[in-house]
């Protein structure tokens, strides 16, 4: 069954009353002791986002526009902004705030974006510790828009909360809305819970 998760107004700052929902899909593998979490809220103008993990042992090494961040510990929000439409964003980010954005349907389709001026434009903050890390970043309506005219913060949209580390010393799958696929795929529309927007 999908899940769903209901964005409440919000400014990205106050997030003790923003509900909270654990990744709870541990896919194809065991999560090795890994947990993590997401909190999404908005204020009309820009999609909060917040994600963070406990992991023993972290990796973050990449910084490069075009690092696979994956390979890292890597927190993912992948976003459908059109219920009807197949196409979708994935964001995915390392502890070093190191961004991989893809945008697109089906993988043949999909295109790696380069956004300039990505810091000002999403706003991403991290933290760490010694067993736990997260990230917080916004997403402008107007950035949406151009992929999407007109679009807006309202409605429903479809999305999934990630959380996976290919070159950790314990690798490891975890997910939001359930997967249903036998081998590892975050990029399957199919698989995405429902985001409704109050």
């Amino acid at each position: 069954m999908k899940e769903t998760y209901r964005v409440c107004r919000g400014d990205g700052q106050h997030w003790d009353d923003i509900l909270r929902v654990d990744l709870k899909e541990t896919g194809w593998l065991e999560p090795a002791g890994v947990k993590a979490w997401a909190q999404l809220c908005h204020d009309g103008e820009k999609l909060y986002v917040r994600l963070g993990a406990e992991e023993t042992h972290i990796r973050a090494t990449l910084t490069g526009t075009l690092d696979q961040v994956c390979n890292d510990s890597c927190l993912e929000f992948f976003f459908a902004p059109v219920a009807e439409d197949p196409r979708y964003f994935n964001f995915e980010w390392n502890p070093l705030k190191a961004l991989n954005l893809g945008f697109g349907g089906a993988r043949p389709t999909r295109v790696r974006q380069i956004v300039k001026k990505m810091e000002e434009l999403f706003c991403p903050q991290s933290w760490q510790s010694e067993d736990a890390w997260g990230i917080q970043f916004s997403i402008p309506a107007e950035f949406v828009g151009r992929y999407f005219p007109g679009f807006a913060w309202e409605g429903e949209c479809h999305a999934n909360f990630y959380k996976c580390g290919d070159e950790t010393d314990h690798p490891h799958y975890l997910a939001w809305s359930p997967l249903e696929c036998d081998k590892p795929d975050y990029h399957r529309r199919g698989d995405f819970g429902t985001l409704i927007f109050e």
